[in-house]
């Protein structure tokens, strides 16, 4: 039989608790991401699906927020997998100018 230990616990409350170490030790191990929005000539709603559907799978995406209203592209990523000219060129291969 296995148990979870985060699931073990004594009149409500936990049998094991975490140490401030192990705190810290689990927060440096999230992976940094950055942020950089493009303007993108969409005109459409088509356009957006075809952004969102594409770009999400991009490799190092974590974000994607597409904007019709305001024809920008907001990516979230990780900066050891892609970058902004990787991102960049994703986009116009779809047939967009980027700004």
């Amino acid at each position: 039989m296995l148990l979870a230990l985060g699931a073990l616990s004594f009149n409500g409350a936990p049998l094991f608790a975490a140490s401030s170490e192990s705190v810290a030790l689990q927060q440096s191990k999230k992976k940094k991401t950055e942020t950089v929005t493009f303007t993108v000539g969409m005109r459409c709603k088509n356009c957006v699906k075809k952004v969102t559907d594409n770009i999400s799978f991009e490799k190092g995406v974590k974000d994607l927020k597409v904007s019709l209203e305001d024809k920008t592209v907001t990516i979230t990523y990780d900066p050891a997998k892609t970058n902004p000219e990787t991102l960049k060129k994703a986009i116009e291969k779809l047939g967009y100018k980027v700004e």
